[in-house]
């Protein structure tokens, strides 16, 4: 069993008690919020929110709403063991929000119709599993924080939602909380639950922290662990640089890697003698989230003085940026000032993730657990 903080469901958690994260990602326009309370007449509430252990409200902002807005003054929700930080509360929003979305197949004991129970983890049976890196996510944060999610199975034991979290409780051996419901209601369950309720806005939480999928997911390249540096083995590298750029690469390019996350690359480079300058809005100091405002700077003021001097660049990298993109205006953004910094003859080489490739790794088992949450 694991040695994680004990979590607590609440069946009827007062909503007057409930303290809103004030960075609530989540938008909802008005014909989903209509939906949503729909499907709460029709169905109850399924699935628990998900509380810090200091009453703020991890996950489940627009169902709240929505409860409210029919007149209910309770919720079934889970409280974690212990104050998890911000970067772990939204982890939890958007794991919580996506659980229901996944497709592996796992049956177990059902209990009580329209009611909640523990299922023994001894009796869930998983027929099929997919999507290992989502599983590795969920288990990675259950690892950490204890069992916090829940599933929803009809009569005949049939997982209808949430069955990646039903696949880490048989891994990890965990009771799973469910609410069965019948054969017949869950097919309706699952449509309603599955639509699409809402857009993320990160905008909120700007002003106290970075973007979290900037600032966590930066990568450490060319960095070396002891293991591999006795083999002479790189950490970790990037298609882009290696395949994409440096192959033609000259010393006399004037060069910009934008969003260069720690710089490896441009320090590499430099070092052998290539004009490369990098810049990362989100640069933190290594071993910490808080932005280095100083280096950020003076990464934008070396850019100036060196434009001013010498105009604009031939080549312009992105490498990796556009994944970790919130929105269509995001891109814009990024690939306006992408454009603004590249000469008229120059080149912009772009690099993003593959999704055949991902999904031939997914196929293949190859993501472990370590980077699960980021792919």
């Amino acid at each position: 069993m694991s040695s994680a903080p004990t979590t607590t469901f609440y069946e009827a958690y007062p909503l007057d008690r409930l303290r809103p994260a004030d960075y609530n990602p989540r938008r909802l326009s008005e014909e989903a919020f209509v939906r949503l309370q729909a499907s709460l007449r029709r169905h109850g509430v399924v699935k628990p929110v998900i509380l810090n252990a200091d009453g703020t409200l991890v996950a489940g902002h627009q169902r709240t709403k929505g409860l409210q807005a029919i007149g209910l003054t309770h919720t079934p929700a889970v409280m974690l063991g212990t104050k998890v930080r911000l970067q772990d509360e939204i982890q939890f929003n958007l794991l919580h929000n996506r659980v229901e979305t996944e497709a592996s197949i796992v049956y177990a004991e059902s209990g009580v119709i329209g009611a909640w129970s523990w299922i023994p983890w001894q009796s869930i049976r998983v027929a099929e599993r997919k999507n290992l890196s989502f599983v590795n996510a969920i288990g990675h944060m259950t690892a950490g924080h204890g069992p916090w999610g829940s599933v929803v199975i009809d009569d005949q034991g049939r997982i209808v939602l949430n069955a990646e979290y039903a696949v880490v409780a048989s891994i990890n051996r965990f009771d799973l909380l469910a609410w069965t419901v019948t054969s017949a209601d869950a097919a309706q369950l699952h449509t309603d639950l599955t639509g699409e309720y809402g857009v993320y806005d990160w905008t909120a939480i700007e002003s106290k922290a970075p973007v979290w999928n900037q600032h966590i997911l930066q990568p450490k390249r060319l960095r070396k662990f002891s293991s591999k540096a006795k083999a002479g083995m790189l950490a970790s590298g990037s298609e882009t640089w290696d395949q994409l750029v440096t192959p033609w690469l000259k010393p006399t390019h004037r060069v910009v890697d934008f969003g260069a996350g720690y710089g490896d690359y441009a320090k590499h480079l430099r070092a052998k003698g290539f004009n490369i300058h990098d810049y990362e809005p989100y640069r933190c100091r290594d071993g910490s989230y808080a932005v280095d405002i100083r280096a950020v700077v003076g990464m934008i003021r070396d850019i100036d003085k060196d434009i001013q001097a010498n105009g604009l660049y031939d080549v312009v990298v992105l490498d990796s940026v556009i994944n970790a993109t919130t929105s269509l205006d995001y891109q814009h953004w990024v690939m306006t000032t992408v454009n603004a910094l590249c000469s008229a003859d120059g080149v912009v080489c772009l690099g993003t993730r593959n999704l055949a490739r991902e999904l031939r790794d997914e196929q293949a088992k190859r993501v472990t657990s370590q980077t699960a949450t980021t792919r």
